[in-house]
């Protein structure tokens, strides 16, 4: 899915179909798709209810403030949803702001 233009609306709409019953789906690439922290944020409040899903990565798009909190909440202790090594991003704080930036953690396996 990496670079389709998919922006906000298209994340949003595979959040839902991933909230709603995806049981096969473990890697999601969404890599530079012009995607916001409204797209990001729906598709790690999706994540609760989807438990398959394990490795997200999405680089490349705008990692704003909306985004970082969604994403910091999906890799915080005690019980993180996702592993931060399963992830092309990673947390960081700056005078309590959240950031987000690349890893280079692609795991391109099946």
């Amino acid at each position: 899915m990496c670079s389709n233009d998919i922006r906000d609306t298209g994340l949003m709409a595979i959040s839902e179909a991933l909230a709603c019953g995806n049981s096969t789906l473990k890697k999601l690439w969404v890599c530079n798709n012009s995607i916001t922290g409204k797209g990001l944020s729906t598709l790690a409040a999706a994540l609760f209810t989807n438990k398959t899903l394990t490795h997200i990565y999405i680089w490349g798009n705008t990692l704003d403030e909306m985004a970082c909190n969604a994403f910091k909440v999906l890799i915080s202790e005690p019980e993180p949803r996702l592993k931060e090594e399963n992830l092309d991003v990673q947390l960081y704080c700056v005078d309590g702001k959240n950031y987000l930036a690349e890893t280079g953690h692609f795991n391109f396996s099946h």
